[in-house]
C-alpha cells in the first residue's frame, strides 16, 4: 500500500524539523568550542607569561614561590572551569544520573545563607533568608546546594555595598519555589534572554572575576530535576532568579556514585 500526500507530507515536515535540529546542534557546538577555546588559552597564556618573566627576570627565591603560587592559582582556575563544563554536559545529557533522596530546601537555605554571611558582610551588603521550618522534595541533594550557591553568589557579586540579597522558599502542592533576589547592577532587557548561555557574561558583568558558566550550571540542575529556571531583572534596580522543582521528579534515576 503507498503512503499518502499527507503522510509523505508529515514525513517531510518531521525530516525538515531534525535537519533543523541537527543545524541548531551544530552551530551551538561550534560556538561552544570557540568559547571553550578563548577561555582556556587565557589562563593558560597567564600561566606562560608567569613562569616566562620570572625565569628571565627572577634573581631570588621568593619570586619562584611567587610564580608557583601564582601557577597552582590559574590551574584551579582551569580545572573549575573544566569540572563546572563537564557537570553541565553529564546533567544535561543524563549520562550523569541523579540521586534521589529526600532533600530539606529550606534547610539547604539557611545552611547557604549562614555559609555566604561573610562574604556579603565584607561586600556590605546584607542577606536575608525567608524560609520555612520545612519544604521537602525527592532530588540531589549535593546538585540542588551546587544550584543554590551559585545563585547566591552571583546575586552578592552584583549587588554594591548597601543593597541587599533575599532567598525565598515557598511551595504548593506539587512544587517548591526558590527564589534568590537582589538590589545589585540588574541586566539589560536585550541580554537578559541569553544569562543562561555558557560562557555567556553581561557587558557590566566583565568586570568581576567569572567564567559564565554559573547559570548555566543552574538551569541544567533544574531541568534535571523537570523544573525550570526564570529570571527578571531592571537595570541598576536589580535581578530575581526563580526555580520552580516539583516535589517528586520523574525524570531522576537513582545513581551508583
Amino acid at each position: 500500500m503507498k503512503p499518502g500526500g499527507d503522510e509523505i507530507d508529515q514525513l517531510a515536515t518531521t525530516f525538515n524539523q531534525m535537519l533543523d535540529r541537527i543545524q541548531t546542534l551544530l552551530a551551538e557546538i561550534k560556538e561552544m568550542s570557540e568559547n571553550i577555546a578563548h577561555d582556556l588559552r587565557s589562563p593558560i597564556t597567564r600561566i606562560r607569561g608567569i613562569a616566562e618573566v620570572t625565569l628571565t627576570t627572577a634573581r631570588s627565591t621568593g619570586e619562584f614561590e611567587s610564580m608557583a603560587a601564582s601557577t597552582i592559582e590559574e590551574c584551579d582556575r582551569l580545572l573549575d572551569m573544566i569540572n563546572t563544563m563537564l557537570m553541565i554536559s553529564k546533567t544535561e545529557s543524563g549520562i550523569g544520573k541523579l540521586s534521589r533522596e529526600e532533600v530539606d530546601v529550606a534547610s539547604l537555605v539557611r545552611d547557604a545563607c549562614e555559609l555566604f554571611e561573610p562574604m556579603a558582610e565584607d561586600k556590605g551588603v546584607t542577606l536575608r533568608c525567608n524560609a520555612p521550618e520545612r519544604s521537602l522534595l525527592i532530588g540531589d541533594n549535593r546538585l540542588i546546594q551546587r544550584m543554590l550557591s551559585n545563585l547566591i553568589d552571583n546575586a552578592i557579586k552584583y549587588t554594591p555595598a548597601g543593597g541587599s540579597v533575599t532567598v525565598f522558599v515557598s511551595e504548593n502542592e506539587s512544587q517548591v519555589l526558590l527564589s534568590v533576589k537582589d538590589t545589585g547592577i540588574g541586566i539589560s532587557p536585550d541580554e537578559l534572554p541569553r544569562v543562561f548561555e555558557r560562557f555567556y557574561r553581561c557587558d557590566q558583568s566583565r568586570s568581576q572575576s567569572g567564567i559564565g558558566l554559573g547559570l548555566s550550571l543552574a538551569r541544567a540542575i533544574a531541568q534535571a530535576h523537570s523544573g525550570d529556571i526564570t529570571a527578571t531583572s531592571v537595570p541598576n534596580q536589580g535581578s530575581t532568579f526563580t526555580v520552580t522543582l516539583p516535589k517528586s521528579a520523574k525524570r531522576i534515576a537513582t545513581t551508583d556514585r
